[in-house]
Order: structure tokens, then sequence, then C-alpha cells
């Protein structure tokens, strides 16, 4: 179990753990998709070729060759443009986990240190900030988002960026997540403070991760686990 005292720093993911929007980017692959070869796909496809795919490889298999770097940015940053519409017509679930505005506003009063390392492309991100103000727990000059230059989870890069980010030692940092690849990323980053969300993602398993030191559905429960 973590410690309070333990912990000086806190790092959020984004997708799936401070917003439950999963199925959304699975809706909106599924419907670019489509447009890409034109033709509707069918429910097998979407389980083999969509559900748990990255971006490039949804994009190559329905294209059918390798594309560029500068390829897959264009091509994924269309797919987040009906993401996002998708996201505004959805006002009834367009909001943030249950609990973590309280838990932020605990975090800001107590002036310890946050920010969040998220695959998703600044466009979501500064998307996000309106939406939801996070201006109002984070800086948006500290945050870490999906870049070219960075190597996406499973690899640490972004957990290290974050941490530096906000002067933080990984082995002092509270990381919240909600899948095996981000869970992997953190824990080779140096962080031995995890806490999976699976609020959007019910078949996590934590199972063979040292350092995660507990599981909720939310941010409601949260004193269980750091109280």
């Amino acid at each position: 179990m973590s410690k309070p005292e333990d912990i000086i720093g806190v790092i959020f993911d984004f997708n799936g753990t401070m917003f439950f929007d999963s199925q959304k980017h699975v809706k909106a692959w599924t419907t670019y998709a489509e447009e890409m070869i034109g033709r509707s796909i069918t429910p097998e496809e979407k389980r083999l070729y969509i559900n748990d795919k990255s971006g490039r490889k949804i994009i190559e298999h329905f294209l059918g060759y390798e594309i560029s770097d500068d390829m897959y940015e264009q091509f994924s940053e269309e797919k987040e443009g009906i993401y996002r519409k998708l996201c505004n017509e959805d006002k009834e679930n367009l909001k943030l986990a249950d609990g973590l505005e309280e838990f932020l506003d605990y975090l800001t009063e107590h002036n310890i240190p946050r920010t969040i390392a998220s695959v998703a492309p600044l466009s979501n991100m500064m998307y996000y900030f309106e939406i939801f103000d996070l201006y109002r727990w984070f800086d948006t000059d500290k945050i870490v988002y999906h870049d070219k230059r960075l190597r996406d989870k499973p690899f640490p890069d972004l957990y290290l960026v974050a941490c530096k980010m906000i002067n933080m030692p990984p082995d002092k940092c509270l990381v919240f997540e909600d899948s095996s690849i981000g869970i992997t990323a953190a824990q080779r980053a140096g962080i031995k403070h995890i806490v999976a969300i699976n609020g959007d993602n019910p078949h996590l398993s934590v199972e063979g991760f040292d350092y995660v030191h507990g599981m909720v559905k939310d941010y409601t429960k949260i004193d269980s686990i750091i109280g």
C-alpha cells in the first residue's frame, strides 16, 4: 500500500483513467476505417482489427500497406476529429471520472505536484482542457502528450519526461493508469506507486506487476488505497 508520506508527485494517464471514453475511440476508428475503405466493417473485423489495437495497426490493416509517420499523424488527426464530435454529441457522459474533481482539489490544496502523461495528441489534450477546465489543476506547459520525438507506452519515455516536468524522482511519484501497457511504461520508468483504474476497462488484470498497490473503479474510494 502506498503511504502518503512516500508520495510527493502524482501523474495521471488521461483516457480511460480520468475520462472514460474507450468506446468512443472504437466507434471513431470504425467510422474512419469505413470511410477509408468505402464499406461497412463487420463485427468480427471490429473485434479482430480495431478493438485494443493501436491506431497505426488499424490504419495499415484496412489500407493494406505500411504508412509513413507523417501519413499516420495526418490520418490519426482526422480520426480524432470524429472522436471529438462523438464526445460533443454525448453531453451526458462528457464528464470526468467520479470523485476525480474532489481528488484534484485535494492535491491542489496540499500543493502536491501533478501532471498528465498521455498518448493523446495535443489537439485532444487542448480539447480536454477546455471542456473540463483542467486549467484549475494542471499547467499546460507541464503535461506530456503524444509527440513523435517520444516513444509511446509501453516505453517509459512519457513517464520519465512527466517526472522531470514536476521535478520529482520516479520512485516518489504516484501514477494512475488503466491499461497493462501504461502500467508497464510506468514501472519501466521507475515508478513504485501505481493505482489501476478499471472503470473503463473491467477486464484489466494487474497480475505480475510489482508496484500496483490497488485497483478501483473510480476516485470515490481512493482513500482506501493511499489513505
